[in-house]
């Protein structure tokens, strides 16, 4: 139950402090006066987002704080298992810094959102106008149908399971991605490591080609340049080796006439055994050296596959290439076949499947089992709305693919006159008949679950007159058993309340304030005989107003 709320600095509110008791309590207050507000404090305390704009001072930060009786709930084990200190009365705090952090506690302990949410599902249901838009989402129909079949347990134990298949079945799908892709890889590996492998590089291959084959591209012409060479060399007229050999034997002819002749005679003879020599290896040169078209031809096509294995692997040289190919090899070797671990994750798969299929199948028979007395509860609530001829019915049909809410679709069919069939209730419901739908659903519901406080923001809009009177009727008979907040502008649910507040605005210093207080009998004749007359409160108003207050 919630004892208490505390709020500072959020939206208009600069500082606002409210106790709650038991049973029926209202809020009410002129549209814009800040109710919603109120609302949206409290919702901070339930786990929803917030920023700085909510801020009233921008210069400081907001907080809401709430205390809330759970000694009949039995959390203890909620409290142990996120390691919070338990208390009969636990405090929940919210606090949005100037800066835009937002921080939740309970009871003092640090808490991150989902743990909050997951507490407030425990504590409080708010229920706004803006849900009734709910009653044509299958996901929120078949809650409905659980929270009413009691289905908690069963459904948390299916949806533990089926969580677990639908991760399996995620990792089952990357990893068979991961293998064929493994698969494709392990294929480029061996082709590279086979393609490098008979390529046979050796280190300084590359240069001793080029050598090559610059010589062999110039053959001819070094053939030539020889056969010159040893035609100039030669001992012959004319041929160097000859004029040089005539030169000699003149010094010779007059080497007796000074020792220096003799000196020139055997230096040139020295010349000539030289150059004879010499000209010697330019024939044997010339021998050797062989015009060879086919031999070039293949000493390019080699230079050629090594420039290209080195372009292809992005590589400089030999030696790199040889690197490439022995951390190619490395991989190849350490490459891993994912086949078994897959075939056991498929194994995986089927059987949380086929747990995740039964667990549905259970619950799928749970809730057609209580769909027929849904229906009749909700049509005897109906009645009780003002609505004598209407037709309700709760149809739990097959869903195409198994999801978070198991096999099922639920569809509500709904008739409001006698005489008409009923068909799905999101096509042919007014505005007011949803709503009093909606408090029919969450009468019943609620009626089944332990939720200890529920919160109505202007669920009754819509509805008017007698069947507000009669509305207000099923809110005190829900109220008889739990806390219930309602925010109305109904005068006959405001009468019913065991406790009323009135939301209004002040000025201060021109700054606007939103602030509430608690009512007695006297100022709550006033508003009420107000929400049925307007500002000017007749005698016959307030009249009326005490004869709804002493129904």
């Amino acid at each position: 139950m919630l004892l208490e709320l505390q709020i500072q600095n959020y939206a208009l509110i600069r500082s606002l402090h409210v106790t709650f008791d038991t049973g029926f309590t209202v809020i009410t207050g002129e549209t814009g006066a800040g109710k919603s507000i109120l609302m949206g404090a409290l919702s901070l305390i339930l786990g929803a987002r917030a920023d700085t704009s909510v801020l009233f001072d921008k210069s400081k930060k907001c907080v809401v704080e709430a205390a809330f009786d759970i000694k009949n709930l039995a959390l203890e084990d909620f409290f142990t298992k996120y390691d919070i200190d338990y208390s009969e009365n636990t405090i929940i705090r919210r606090e949005i810094t100037e800066h835009g952090k937002s921080r939740a506690f309970v009871n003092d302990t640090p808490v991150v959102l989902p743990i909050l949410k997951e507490l407030a599902s425990k504590l409080v249901d708010i229920h706004s106008q803006h849900n009734n838009l709910l009653l044509g989402d299958s996901s929120f129909r078949l809650r409905v149908l659980d929270a009413y079949a009691k289905n908690d347990a069963l459904l948390a134990d299916y949806q533990s399971v089926y969580n677990q298949y639908v991760a399996a079945e995620r990792q089952y799908q990357e990893l068979e991605l991961q293998q064929r892709r493994g698969i494709e890889e392990r294929g480029f590996l061996e082709y590279t490591v086979g393609e490098l492998e008979a390529a046979r590089v050796s280190v300084g291959e590359q240069n001793e080609l080029e050598t090559k084959i610059a010589f062999l591209s110039n053959a001819q012409t070094i053939k030539q340049k020889l056969y010159e060479g040893t035609r100039t060399l030669s001992d012959d007229d004319g041929g160097v080796v000859g004029n040089i050999r005539d030169v000699m034997n003149g010094c010779l002819e007059v080497a007796g006439f000074d020792p220096r002749l003799q000196e020139f005679a055997d230096r040139l003879d020295s010349v000539c055994i030289e150059l004879k020599d010499l000209a010697f290896e330019f024939s044997k040169m010339e021998d050797s050296v062989e015009v060879n078209p086919d031999e070039l031809e293949r000493l390019q096509e080699r230079l050629d596959l090594i420039n290209t294995l080195e372009h292809k692997y992005r590589v400089d040289d030999e030696s790199q290439l040889l690197e490439k190919l022995e951390t190619t090899r490395a991989k190849l070797e350490a490459f891993t076949d994912n086949g078994e671990r897959l075939e056991k994750l498929r194994s995986e798969c089927a059987r949380l499947h086929d747990s995740s299929m039964h667990l549905a199948e259970l619950l799928s028979e749970s809730r057609q089992q209580v769909s027929q007395k849904l229906s009749q509860e909700l049509v005897g609530k109906l009645k009780l709305l003002g609505m004598p001829d209407a037709k309700m019915e709760v149809e739990v049909e097959q869903a195409p693919n198994m999801t978070q809410n198991g096999i099922d679709k639920a569809v509500f069919l709904f008739s409001a006159n006698k005489g008409t069939a009923p068909t799905e209730i999101e096509k042919v419901a007014s505005g007011g008949e949803i709503s009093r739908v909606m408090l029919a659903v969450k009468s019943v519901i609620t009626t089944n679950s332990y939720l200890p406080t529920v919160i109505f923001d202007e669920i009754d809009t819509g509805i008017s007159g007698d069947v507000a009177a009669k509305t207000a009727k099923v809110m005190d008979d829900l109220a008889a058993r739990r806390q219930l907040l309602v925010i109305t502008h109904l005068p006959q649910i405001a009468a019913k309340a065991k406790l009323h507040y009135f939301v209004y605005k002040t000025v201060d210093n021109d700054m606007t304030y939103t602030q509430i207080r608690k009512l007695d009998d006297t100022e709550r004749e006033i508003e009420i005989a107000k929400m049925i007359s307007g500002s000017a409160v007749s005698d016959s108003a307030r009249l009326t107003a005490r004869e709804l207050m002493d129904l």
